[in-house]
């Protein structure tokens, strides 16, 4: 078992990750938000390298905190999966971009919701009095996910809305989780 002050320092060395992956979320969300209008070609690749991003920090904060404690494989899984499809959408022809990159971002959206429920159950033994609203936005993420995929194209406006709420939703948890890791800290 691993001692309280090697925990202690390996989450204050990494609450600043899920701080990071949150900012670009939100981001994205008011971007989405703010220009329906730009080309989803631009969105879609702007969203690569963004999951390409995120999917570096997630694998260095699972290789970081595989040392700390065994919760670190879905952290490694998600980084990789982000890794591999935001250098397929790269790979792809403006054609067939468009196309999927709704499809990726629903499920994208989806898996990251789920990990993070799973993520939030495990830090509730910490501090309890957070974990309701974080779910409910975790359920309303999902949810949304949900809609999206199941009519990306034809939903029209309603993408934009989806897209953009989904971001927000999922931002905020981030930002506050990384709040959250930090704080537990100086519980320890």
């Amino acid at each position: 078992m691993k001692s309280i002050s090697t925990i202690r320092n390996g989450l204050s060395r990494l609450w600043w990750i899920p701080l990071i992956t949150g900012i670009l979320c939100i981001g994205i969300g008011v971007w989405l938000f703010c220009s329906p209008e730009t080309s989803l070609a631009a969105l879609a690749y702007t969203f690569a390298g963004c999951m390409i991003a995120a999917g570096v920090l997630n694998c260095i904060y699972a290789l970081t905190a595989s040392g700390i404690g065994g919760n670190w494989g879905w952290a490694l899984a998600l980084g990789l999966l982000e890794l591999v499809a935001g250098a397929w959408l790269f790979t792809l022809p403006a054609m067939l971009l468009t196309e999927a990159f709704i499809i990726v971002v629903g499920i994208w959206i989806l898996v990251a919701a789920i990990n993070s429920i799973c993520e939030t159950a495990m830090l509730s033994a910490y501090s309890p009095a957070w974990i309701g609203w974080m779910i409910c936005l975790l359920c309303a993420t999902v949810f949304l996910s949900i809609i999206f995929l199941s009519s990306p194209i034809t939903g029209g406006i309603a993408v934009w809305l989806y897209l953009g709420i989904s971001f927000l939703c999922f931002g905020v948890f981030r930002i506050a989780l990384a709040f959250k890791i930090r704080k537990i800290n100086s519980l320890l």
